[in-house]
């Protein structure tokens, strides 16, 4: 097969386009995902379908379509290999509803930042229509959202379990991870006359049982190779059981010593094969060096928010060695950092100074964790027997290098390309391991600080901090303080804009006053925080639903429901008048009534606090919003959702 270039360089969205491909228009593979369709090497859809056209397949491109029917799923045909499913770069749940379980008002993936564009569970809905549309086409789930829900899961919108997503949608496969190695062995399969089911083997590659494989199970279990985690019936009924699935899921997440997971459900079970290894720096220097048109499709009459917000940045490596228990990247991007080469990073950028309309910027020169930049493992028969699941956490690793050099080097040899005249880090910085380096907080001041630099702390509490995962306040601190000196002697007003999060597990009311008392000595004034939200598969979402840390069996407390995790957030808006009645309504209730007067010790000065929390709610009805599911729509009286709490990560 020969890769043919498609209407005006993108991927075909309509059979007109697919024609180019000639053959008459019929494509190998569509990918059917919730997001609108960006050609940047950002978006996963754009990676995948770019990948699979550099290997010789014809790959369509269904954005957003319309789920009412199985109609808009036939727009390109019936494909000669299988449907992709995806819900998008996000989780859809995560994209529809807060922390607070209120619906979002937009969709950065939208055309417009318009909202309702894609489904609950959109995997679910998206393969159930593929199915309809084209009965006996493979249909393969991937994407974030499927890859955290591919075994029993907690879900925080409908506060039950759910068994996994294969299940209920009715797929043939399903990818887990970085998908771009599993999906292109898929389809060379198909291609070669195979079924999809001699696919099952294939790394990072999930698959569902039937009742007499469920039967015929026990007799292959072997724990060299294979374990079986606890069963979906079990997780529902105990959650710690359903603590042992989620250690078993970040034990056995290095490739080089996973062992294949079995879970039951019912008389069926779930069959997941390790992730797949991890690209190479040379395959990731081709992977994002693709043709891609860096562009919005052309039949989108309005921008894509999230692409105008990354329009010009550069994405330099994959993965993250932090291991935080609230961040799926861990279990999706994977643990080992991998980086792409400097001369791929700069020929990416001198294309961009090609581009029309660019300003000679760089907005972001970074990854998951910018200064992770050829960060590694430097005992590779260390790492193949790996089962940590941080690399710094709760000490360092005495193998994982820290050499800042690669990255610092990279930095100067972009901001000297000829047409570029910034280049701004604004991915996130592990400041634990800027402290190992004697010149990179100050080379970042001086050069790399748009005005001001974004950090994690995410809180100040030692206890919380442990069941974060995250590094001691003290190490921000020191950053904070290294950082202002740097840009005073680099003769810049520069600031850092912490980021910090409220009623994680692990987080009572004396840690959540902790963190307010240290934003008010400090005079951090965030006009953002985070409410934790329990996503699908973390570490922090199993503390969230069992009450016990899956690692060290502590208790840990738990702040659920609506009123005593909106108290622990407005603590951390200490400085608004406007949010005094809640927070004396919270210490009142939590006893400390000698943090409010006048003094310096005071958070807020004497005056109402804020009535009970029934009446506050007592107007507050449940909606059914656009994507089907009932949920809580704040009453008048409740303050907008931008006040209560800042916008998500993505997952």
């Amino acid at each position: 097969m020969t890769p043919s270039a498609s209407r005006g360089g993108f991927l075909p969205m309509t059979s007109e386009e697919a024609a180019l491909y000639g053959d008459g228009g019929e494509l190998d593979v569509i990918l059917v995902t919730g997001d609108a369709y960006v050609d940047h090497n950002t978006f996963g859809v754009a990676l995948v379908g770019r990948w699979l056209e550099a290997h010789g397949f014809r790959v369509g491109v269904i954005a957003q379509p319309a789920w009412d029917s199985p109609e808009p799923f036939r727009a390109l045909g019936r494909p000669k290999l299988f449907f992709g499913v995806t819900s998008g770069n996000m989780d859809s749940m995560v994209n529809h509803y807060t922390a607070s379980r209120r619906i979002r008002s937009d969709d950065a993936y939208s055309p417009g930042g318009e909202a309702g564009l894609r489904p609950d569970r959109a995997c679910i809905a998206y393969a159930n229509r593929v199915k309809q549309a084209y009965p006996g086409v493979p249909v393969v789930l991937g994407g974030i959202e499927a890859s955290l829900r591919r075994f029993a899961h907690y879900d925080y919108w409908s506060d039950k379990m759910r068994r996994s997503i294969l299940l209920d949608a009715k797929a043939d496969l399903l990818v887990h991870g970085m998908g771009e190695l599993p999906i292109l062995a898929i389809a060379q399969r198909l291609a070669e006359g195979r079924g999809i089911a001699d696919c099952r083997d294939i790394p990072g590659v999930a698959w569902c049982m039937g009742k007499k494989e469920a039967e015929a199970l026990a007799a292959q279990i072997d724990t060299a190779t294979l374990t079986e985690v606890p069963s979906f019936e079990a997780c529902e009924r105990d959650p710690l059981q359903f603590n042992k699935l989620t250690v078993h899921l970040y034990r056995e997440a290095n490739p080089s010593c996973a062992r294949t997971l079995v879970q039951r459900t019912g008389d069926r079970a779930i069959w997941c094969n390790p992730t797949a290894r991890a690209l190479t720096t040379p395959e990731l220097d081709r992977l994002y060096e693709l043709p891609y048109q860096n562009a919005a499709h052309p039949c989108y009459r309005q921008p894509i928010p999230a692409f105008e917000s990354i329009r010009g940045s550069i994405t330099v490596n994959r993965g993250c060695s932090g291991g935080c228990s609230f961040c799926a990247l861990t279990l999706h991007q994977g643990k080992d950092v991998v980086s792409r080469s400097p001369e791929s990073v700069r020929r990416e950028v001198v294309g961009l100074t090609q581009q029309r309309g660019f300003n000679g910027v760089i907005s972001d020169l970074g990854g998951p964790t910018a200064n992770m930049f050829h960060m590694r493992c430097n005992d590779d028969a260390a790492n193949a027997v790996c089962r940590r699941v941080s690399c710094l956490h709760p000490i360092r690793c005495k193998h994982y290098g820290t050499d800042h050099g690669a990255y610092m080097k990279l930095l100067r040899d972009v901001r000297t390309l000829p047409g570029i005249k910034r280049v701004f880090v604004n991915s996130g910085i592990r400041y634990d391991l800027a402290a190992l380096d004697s010149g990179f907080v100050e080379e970042i001041a001086a050069h790399h600080v748009s005005g001001s630099l974004t950090t994690a702390p995410e809180h100040v509490s030692a206890t919380t901090l442990h069941r974060m995962r995250k590094p001691e306040i003290t190490h921000f601190a020191d950053f904070m303080k290294r950082f202002r000196a740097a840009s005073e002697l680099a003769g810049k007003k520069q600031f850092i804009v912490p980021y910090f999060q409220c009623a994680h597990p692990g987080t009572g009311p004396k840690e959540a006053i902790e963190l307010a008392i240290y934003m008010k000595t400090n005079g951090l004034q965030c006009r953002q925080v985070q409410m934790f939200m329990p996503t699908p598969g973390t570490l922090s979402t199993a503390m969230y639903v069992s009450g016990f840390d899956p690692h060290s069996k502590d208790a840990v407390p738990v702040a659920r429901g609506h009123k005593e995790r909106a108290r622990q957030r407005s603590l951390m808006f200490w400085w608004k008048p406007e949010e005094y009645p809640a927070i004396r309504e919270a210490l009142q209730a939590w006893g400390r009534t000698e943090l409010i007067g006048h003094g310096p010790n005071a958070l807020v000065p004497p005056g109402p606090a804020r009535g009970s929390w029934i009446t506050q709610n007592r107007r507050a009805e449940p909606v059914v919003g656009a994507m089907g599911m009932a949920v809580e729509r704040a009453s008048r009286e409740e303050i907008s959702e931008e006040k209560w709490e800042g916008r998500a990560n993505s997952v």
